[in-house]
């Protein structure tokens, strides 16, 4: 069992952390500080994003969507998007699809 709320916030960039990996599904906890690192995503598999703590500001396909705690967020293989603003200590969970599972 772990505690998702109690993962220490880094000071800069992501703290990423794999809860459960198999052959259809990684699904992991993202931890962010106030500092996120300006990395452009363009996975080749499916991402769902939950928004557990916090705010954050996506960047996908050129426009900015923002996120607050509660919020849930697909972004479809080949989609480029990165982080572009988050609070400190905004916390995620993030479920990566190997395959189609519907």
């Amino acid at each position: 069992m772990k505690n998702l709320l109690s993962i220490p916030i880094p000071k800069v960039g992501e703290f990423f952390e794999t809860l459960l990996c198999n052959a259809h599904v990684t699904i992991e906890t993202i931890v962010s500080s106030d500092t996120p690192e300006p990395k452009l995503y363009k996975q080749p598999h499916d991402e769902a994003v939950l928004l557990i703590e916090g705010e954050a500001a996506l960047e996908i396909n050129g426009k900015t969507i923002l996120l607050k705690a509660g919020d849930f967020l697909h972004i479809p293989a080949h989609t480029p998007h990165k982080v572009s603003k988050t609070k400190n200590g905004t916390r995620w969970l993030a479920i990566h699809s190997k395959e189609p599972l519907c």
